[in-house]
């Protein structure tokens, strides 16, 4: 099969073709050019112009919660099948939307693992799932109440059990719950935070830490966490720190965006006394949130710390994958066009250990492409019109 189309992204952060063409046998990409050379060169093979339109790597959501089935308003009808139905359902509007590979944070333990196994057997369609299974808190701490999706532990010993409990449940990566929503409360301890991440590591796994704010963002950074997930508060001196470690920063600007101008809305319309309490604690947060974000990102990534696109979205009715959103604020934030993409491609794939397999176009990877109309070099926004999407080379779009 040949692909071609008048603008071509290969990931990197750097190249941008046009007039280029891909070809692919099965589910590994053997070349890439411009579109002659690759037509002259294989000339058997099936030919699709997709004409004014971007041929890019599958898009890679580093940060989603597929079975995050408790923020339903009808949650009271949630058992295990519904969950399931659920999970599969947000997977295959991600895939629609031109995600190709996901990973998902916590969720019930199996939702994730058994998704991935029907999609491999052919029973469903998915995007590729890289997961953590539950993801770990202490006792009463942050998403506890997360409908099977944590598992509360206190002290080094009960944390280095359910790391390798979530391991034997099938978990690849560890997700640990770091910091609460209040504001200087570190949930763990240091020596907690230090025997969760040796551990992880001593298993040849990877762990993300959930942390927004100090002092957690430092002891993360000095337990040596794999990713900060939203780090919204880092400072310039810990993104140097995080970029000589090797940790990758997922931001979850948009979320935060989001979140915040819903409750704007909610004050415009009705007064700002509208707001429950917890709304009002809330608006504050997410008020300093994007402050922290319009004064600080750019200058964060501009150390060279590797950012990813994570997108965190769990409320009813949204895309469950919005990375054309997260990219649309790193490019508002200051990031050009091709450098945003690459949080959701090169950067991604390299992060999860498969830079040889998803990521990028080259010869030799997987056949996970996204093709939409327009030229995302010039405008990110067209990454939401979708023309198709290719996994393991097999054609599957469809509208959302």
């Amino acid at each position: 099969m040949i692909i071609s189309a008048k603008t071509f992204i290969n990931g990197d952060g750097k190249a941008v073709l046009n007039d280029a063409a891909l070809c692919f046998e099965k589910d590994r990409i053997i070349d890439a050019g411009p579109a002659g050379d690759i037509r002259a060169k294989y000339p058997g093979h099936e030919l699709i112009d997709y004409g004014d339109a971007t041929i890019l790597p599958g898009l890679i959501d580093m940060h989603v919660h597929l079975a995050y089935w408790f923020m339903r308003p009808d949650k009271e009808i949630y058992d295990d099948f519904m969950v399931a139905y659920f999970a599969l359902n947000n997977a295959q509007r991600a895939l629609f939307s031109g995600v190709t590979t996901v990973r998902d944070v916590f969720g019930p333990s199996g939702a994730c693992r058994q998704l991935a196994l029907a999609a491999s057997r052919g029973l469903v369609r998915s995007p590729r799932i890289i997961h953590c299974n539950r993801c770990l808190c202490i006792t009463g701490g942050l998403d506890w109440q997360s409908g099977g999706g944590s598992v509360q532990v206190d002290g080094e010993a009960e944390v280095v059990k359910a790391v390798r409990t979530e391991i034997r449940e099938g978990a690849q990566w560890i997700k640990m719950m770091t910091s609460g929503r209040a504001q200087g409360v570190a949930e763990f301890s240091q020596a907690e935070m230090n025997a969760a991440v040796n551990e992880v590591h001593r298993l040849g796994k990877k762990i993300a830490a959930h942390s927004t704010s100090q002092p957690s963002l430092q002891m993360c950074i000095d337990a040596g966490y794999d990713t900060i997930e939203h780090g919204t508060h880092l400072t310039l001196d810990q993104a140097k720190q995080i970029r000589d470690k090797g940790i990758a920063w997922v931001p979850t600007i948009f979320i935060h965006k989001f979140i915040f101008e819903r409750l704007v809305k909610k004050i415009n319309e009705s007064g700002y006394e509208s707001l429950t309490e917890r709304e009002q604690r809330t608006h504050w947060g997410y008020e300093r949130s994007m402050k922290a974000y319009t004064d600080n990102f750019l200058n964060l990534a501009d150390t060279g710390v590797t950012v990813l696109a994570g997108t965190d979205m769990v409320f009813d009715g949204e895309n469950p994958a919005p990375v054309s959103e997260e990219l649309k604020c790193m490019t508002d934030l200051g990031f050009d066009n091709l450098r945003a993409v690459a949080t959701a491609t090169s950067s991604a794939g390299k992060v999860l250990g498969m830079e040889n397999e998803i990521g990028s176009l080259r010869p030799g990877l997987k056949a996970d492409i996204l093709i939409v109309k327009g030229d995302v070099s010039k405008d990110i926004g067209a990454l939401k019109n979708v023309e198709a999407v290719y996994l393991d080379g097999k054609i599957i779009s469809r509208e959302i």
